[in-house]
């Protein structure tokens, strides 16, 4: 099992509903790196768009992410942030992957040098020209988001002590 289908299940045996998302075929992964035009997909991020690349319900509430959503418009948008950055390290920009899309002023990418790597770093690209290689791999950004699902749970414990229930966010979680 790989890293990222263990962290996910690690999430799953604490009681999110895996039944939430949907994941993406690998025919719909490669055509969303071919609309990005680009000729691969790192191991662990198809690893995660085959978990949650259609519907990530919970794990990228707020967030423009998965197959049907992060395309080669969005990439021509991360691509302008870039040019507003003074100088930066990555090395291949104009074959960079798109990952997320947070409110088109902040842009999650993989460089395009790095692309053939199993567990790439991610980079973060903003609208103001900030460019940070933000994570060293995308298991690691991936670990992130799962310690913040299961934040959300504990918060909706909290809520549920202070007679405060949030059903929407409730409905992804097994509850005793």
């Amino acid at each position: 099992m790989s890293r990222v289908r263990e962290i996910f299940a690690s999430v799953v045996a604490e009681g999110f509903r895996a039944e939430t998302v949907h994941g993406a075929s690998h025919e719909e992964i490669d055509r969303m790196a071919v609309e990005q035009g680009v000729s691969t997909v790192p191991a662990s991020l198809r690893e995660v768009l085959r978990l949650l690349g259609r519907d990530p319900a919970l794990w990228f509430a707020g967030l423009v992410f998965g197959v049907h959503a992060v395309d080669a418009q969005v990439k021509q948008d991360a691509l302008e942030c870039l040019d507003e950055a003074n100088e930066y390290a990555m090395r291949d920009p104009q074959n960079l992957l798109v990952v997320v899309d947070a409110g088109d002023s902040a842009y999650l990418m993989v460089d395009g040098t790095d692309l053939e790597l199993p567990d790439p770093p991610l980079w973060l690209v903003t609208e103001d020209g900030t460019v940070q290689k933000r994570w060293v791999s995308i298991t690691a950004w991936f670990r992130d988001a799962a310690d913040r699902v299961l934040q959300c749970k504990a918060r909706l414990v909290t809520r549920r002590e202070l007679g405060r229930p949030d059903l929407a966010r409730e409905a992804y979680f097994e509850w005793p």
